[in-house]
């Protein structure tokens, strides 16, 4: 049984349909919410990679928690199990959706020498068609104000962000820079790097959503923007989990950058996952 709230009504026809032509964004141009009434609570899940075992696990547990919407980072092909189950849960769920390189290389019939890629003549058409439809990119209206959905960063699926660690050293990007510098974003919610993380910017928090995939220590968030909350589950013998919580908007002892190309290298991160 259902327990969303009932949705605020969206700018576009049907998010099962998958109709996103009114929400593709310009980053230069006045942004358009999808939404008509701004979130308070939504789901976010990443990169799911056709594990539609996991999915659908996830979405029962999230359809339990009185959100407004679920979001979801893409990147729904090339994995072990069904993608034409998992496009299909994510329209029946009515789930907020953006492409991943991943969908991009399956359409196009690219780099598909991967382990576990599919073949576009695996998908139905319907399936197809809703792949096709996807945005690379939706701006999204939440109680704090706008934020954005996307894969990598804007519109660039293979971008990362990554203020540089004793592991990995920075990952930078202009398009961020100059998205923080238009200031029009209190949020931005990514996937592709397949870690839950949060990084903190002047203007902005950015929260990479992780991915579903079994290899990639698998699960999801929820965000409420009344309490300032990001809330980290991952499975634990065939259940969710609560395992991390922070805020949403930095405090005093966090981090803060003002743009990526102040990254130094000297970040610990922030990580959305059950403590070691």
């Amino acid at each position: 049984m259902q327990s969303l709230r009932r949705r605020p009504t969206l700018g576009f026809v049907s998010l099962g349909q998958a109709n996103y032509s009114s929400c593709m964004l310009n980053p230069q141009s006045n942004p358009q919410p999808v939404n008509a009434t701004p979130f308070t609570r939504i789901g976010l899940i990443g990169d799911v990679h056709a594990e539609d075992e996991a999915l659908q696990q996830t979405l029962d547990f999230l359809q339990d928690q009185q959100l407004d919407a679920i979001l979801c980072t893409g990147d729904i092909a090339d994995g072990s199990g069904d993608i034409n189950r998992c496009c299909e849960l994510l329209q029946q769920h009515e789930v907020i959706t953006v492409r991943g390189n991943h969908d991009r290389w399956l359409l196009n019939d690219k780099v598909r020498h991967i382990e576990n890629a599919h073949c576009r003549t695996e998908l139905t058409s319907e399936n197809h068609a809703y792949l096709e439809a996807l945005p690379t990119s939706l701006t999204f209206a939440t109680s704090h104000g706008h934020a954005m959905l996307c894969h990598g960063v804007v519109d660039d699926d293979l971008a990362k962000i990554w203020p540089g660690s004793e592991r990995m050293p920075p990952e930078r990007s202009d398009k961020l820079d100059t998205l923080l510098a238009d200031n029009q974003y209190h949020l931005l919610l990514n996937g592709h790097m397949h870690y839950r993380t949060l990084v903190y910017f002047e203007q902005l928090t950015l929260l990479n959503a992780g991915t579903l995939r079994n290899l990639h220590k698998p699960g999801f968030s929820t965000l409420d923007f009344a309490q300032d909350q990001v809330i980290a589950y991952e499975f634990v013998e065939q259940r969710c989990e609560m395992v991390r919580q922070f805020n949403i908007k930095p405090h005093a002892q966090d981090q803060v950058w003002a743009n990526s190309a102040a990254f130094d290298g000297q970040w610990t991160p922030k990580v959305l996952y059950a403590s070691t």
